[in-house]
Formats: C-alpha cells, sequence, structure tokens
C-alpha cells in the first residue's frame, strides 16, 4: 500500500534528517515505527503525509509511493483526499468548538457516510459521545488524543498514521488508546501505522516493525522476532 524507497530529507537545505530510509507497509498491516527521540520517525510521517515544506523540509532523493501513485511533490490535501490520515503529536484540533463540531468538520471530506461514521467514532470512543458538547479546549491529554484520531476516522481513510499517540498519557490512558488501535485495525482490517519510542503494547499488536536511528533504518524484523539485546543498543547509542 505503502512504499517509501530510499528517501533523504533535508531541512533548511542543510540539516540531514533521513538517509536513505526505506519502508512498506502492506494494506491491512499494523506496523511499529520505533525510535529514540530525534530517530527521524516524525521526519517519515510528514514526508509521506507531504507537510515537509510547511517546515522547510524537502525530500531530496528517493521516492514515496501509495497504491502505486507517487506521493511526492503533492500537496497535503490532496494527500488526504487519496485516504491518507496523519495524527500528529500535538493533539491539533479546533479547541474552541465542541467535540460534536470537530467531528462534523472532520466530516466534511466524506459527507455521504458522516452519519455512519460517526457512530463508529462513538462505538469506539463511547467518553466523545457523553461529552460531545464540551469545547476541546476543556479536554484531558487523553482525551485530546481520542478526539484527534476519530477526526481522522471521519475522513474515512484507508491509511492511517498516528505519532506517538502515548506522549504525555498516563499509563490507563496509554491502554485504552492501544486497544482502540487493535480494534480498528482488526475490526476495519484498517491500515496502521503508529510511530512510538518505545510501547511495549505496540510489539504484541504489531505485524511489521521497523527501527529508526538517526535518520536511518537500522532494523526490520517481524515483531516476535526482534532482537532484544539489538533494540537496547540502539536506544542506548
Amino acid at each position: 500500500m505503502l512504499q517509501v524507497s530510499d528517501v533523504e530529507v533535508h531541512y533548511d537545505g542543510a540539516i540531514v534528517a533521513l538517509q536513505g530510509v526505506t519502508f512498506t507497509v502492506e494494506r491491512g498491516g499494523l506496523v511499529a515505527l520505533l525510535g529514540p527521540n530525534g530517530a527521524g520517525k516524525t521526519t517519515l510521517m510528514k514526508a509521506v503525509a507531504g507537510m515537509l515544506p510547511f517546515e522547510l523540509g524537502e525530500i531530496v532523493a528517493g521516492e514515496i509511493t501509495m497504491d502505486g501513485a507517487s506521493l511526492k511533490g503533492v500537496h497535503p490535501a490532496t494527500i488526504t483526499r487519496r485516504g491518507l490520515a496523519l495524527v500528529q503529536d500535538g493533539r491539533q484540533c479546533f479547541r474552541n468548538l465542541t467535540i460534536g463540531e470537530n467531528l462534523r468538520a472532520a466530516s466534511f471530506l466524506s459527507p455521504k457516510t458522516a452519519g455512519e461514521r460517526l457512530a463508529m467514532v462513538f462505538s469506539y470512543f463511547p467518553v466523545l459521545q457523553e461529552m460531545r458538547e464540551r469545547p476541546a479546549g476543556f479536554l484531558s491529554g487523553g482525551q485530546l488524543q481520542m478526539l484527534t484520531i476519530a477526526m481522522a476516522l471521519m475522513g474515512n481513510p484507508k491509511l492511517l498514521l498516528l505519532d506517538e499517540p502515548s506522549l504525555g498519557l498516563s499509563p490507563v490512558m496509554v491502554q485504552s488508546v492501544f486497544d482502540v488501535v487493535e480494534r480498528m485495525h482488526r475490526d476495519l482490517g484498517m491500515t496502521v501505522v503508529v510511530a512510538e519510542q518505545t510501547v511495549p503494547r505496540l510489539l504484541k499488536m504489531a505485524t511489521d516493525l521497523y527501527v529508526l536511528s538517526r535518520g536511518r533504518v537500522v532494523m526490520h524484523a517481524k515483531p516476535d522476532e526482534a532482537d532484544e539485546e539489538a533494540l537496547q543498543r540502539v536506544y542506548l547509542s
């Protein structure tokens, strides 16, 4: 479904963020993208989603394709319409709007199925239904994370990218968020990529594993075959 081939990314024409990264996502897979802070996980996701130009980033080599069509140089809005949704780590939404208003705004990409998608979202996140009239600015970090994932689902994506969804959450809330991600993958057959520094639960539910370090892929394996000592060396280095 997604193929990143030998991609190199520079920021501001000088800072090398990714070097020769090759990364494949099979349709229906749940890919764990691991690496320490600064490894290049967020840059890789933004490269796929077309977000780099907004941060003076540029793909200077390599190719990115989704369903065989190139994403390189394509505007993020067009990439979104092709079926890719990126949930960034800033939990971005309209803080002055209610939960319900945020979800309605997110449904504009796929208005014909908005009612059906809303029912599905509330089945995964019942707390959002209970609080649908509450302004997003008054939500906790975990509730905001649920809302931003729910907003992505309202667009009916084929490929969902989650950038460090556990960041800043309590262990109980991390468990709740990953429970929902696992259910979405299983029930909807959705293709998902989750970038994290390290979450043991993610390794248990993932179908494939990539590890980044200093802008390079240093490990690619099935999660149950990952070498724990090698993982430790990546993080300690």
